[in-house]
């Protein structure tokens, strides 16, 4: 493991590296970038250093009609300017480049996606969110799974999960919600987020295309916060997937990174950091978690550094339906070092819930 003489950096890549691995951020380029760093305030300009370098790697396998390597390239490079931002608020004229950067060029890649990627609009209340919708070709009607980001993750880093769902016969939407990805730029984090989902079901039944009878969804980080609670309140849901998700969030804030922290303040709006651990009080499952009466599937890692696993089986003990807690000893936060196992197993769960296809 890479080894930084700046605690916060150290942090990070003690948490994160798993996540960075899994979202084709090439380790040579992790050893590189993060040498050139001294402190956290160098995390965002150095990536993005990194990323407009990949960027233009894709530019020029596009201007050569190297078409498929520039798709590849662009969707690379998307990535690492995501990497350069989600948690870095120290200079928010580098983190609103790379958010911007990184919805322009995924945005600019969705026609040549396989399987196909649309953006939609979905309005919310007095404004909207956004989200990527993907369906199995030939499928007439098909149940749907909702993906919920986490705090600093993004509808499409989370999208390109899609594929093992679309197998087993299940559309996949994939939203930003309020504080979350491209939306973050215009709503701040809410707490009853099954406002949120009930417009993305509506949006979904005015589609005309899947089964709004057969609707799942599934969050990570604090998107296993988000779908439990969804699950509490908005009946339409037929099963709901937690990972690594708190209970109640402000038992956590103090355990969490500082760099999360300060993220956390920045997608909430608060001033400050106690504002926004007050803010974080509101992110609790108590008195919600047992009017979760759907099929419930949470999983943890008991390695788990920003949600101890404890949190997660609060959920489960409390939920009123049918309910399983899988807790993976080795497992990680969002259990990005054992994804191939709990990938699957919840990707399986999750058919099997909504009657899609498993042999």
């Amino acid at each position: 493991m890479q080894m930084h003489p700046d605690p916060l950096i150290q942090q990070v890549l003690d948490t994160w590296m798993p996540r960075f691995l899994n979202s084709d951020i090439a380790y040579y380029d992790i050893l590189t970038t993060v040498a050139r760093m001294r402190t956290w305030d160098d995390w965002g300009p150095q990536w993005m250093q990194t990323a407009a370098m990949h960027e233009q790697l894709a530019e020029q396998a596009w201007s050569a009609g190297r078409k498929i390597s520039a798709i590849n390239a662009f969707q690379v490079a998307a990535g690492y300017y995501h990497t350069g931002y989600h948690i870095y608020t120290r200079d928010m004229a580098v983190h609103e480049h790379g958010l911007r950067k990184m919805v322009e060029l995924h945005d600019r890649m969705l026609p040549y996606m396989e399987p196909p990627v649309e953006k939609v609009t979905i309005p919310f209340e007095n404004s909207h969110f956004v989200g990527l919708f993907s369906k199995p070709r030939g499928a007439t009607k098909p149940p749907v799974c909702i993906f919920i980001p986490g705090l600093d993750s993004t509808k499409e880093n989370r999208h390109r999960g899609r594929a093992p769902y679309l197998r087993r016969g299940m559309a996949v939407l994939t939203i930003d919600g309020p504080g979350q990805g491209e939306v973050s730029q215009w709503l701040t984090i809410r707490a009853d987020y099954e406002t949120v989902i009930g417009a993305a079901i509506d949006y979904l039944g005015a589609r005309g295309d899947v089964d709004v009878e057969r609707v799942g969804i599934s969050g990570g980080s604090l998107g296993g916060y988000y779908a439990p609670r969804a699950a509490a309140f908005e009946k339409r849901i037929k099963a709901c997937i937690g990972n690594c998700g708190p209970y109640d969030w402000a038992e956590c804030f103090w355990i969490i990174p500082q760099v999360t922290r300060e993220a956390f303040q920045h997608y909430t709006g608060a001033q400050s950091m106690d504002e926004a651990y007050e803010r974080s009080k509101a992110l609790t499952l108590k008195g919600a978690a047992a009017q979760i009466a759907c099929p419930l599937l949470i999983v943890h890692g008991k390695l788990d550094p920003l949600i101890p696993w404890q949190q997660g089986e609060r959920i489960v003990k409390e939920a009123s339906g049918l309910k399983q807690f899988v807790l993976y000893d080795e497992g990680n936060h969002a259990l990005n070092n054992i994804s191939y196992k709990s990938g699957p197993r919840m990707a399986d769960w999750m058919a099997e819930q909504l009657g899609g296809v498993v042999a």
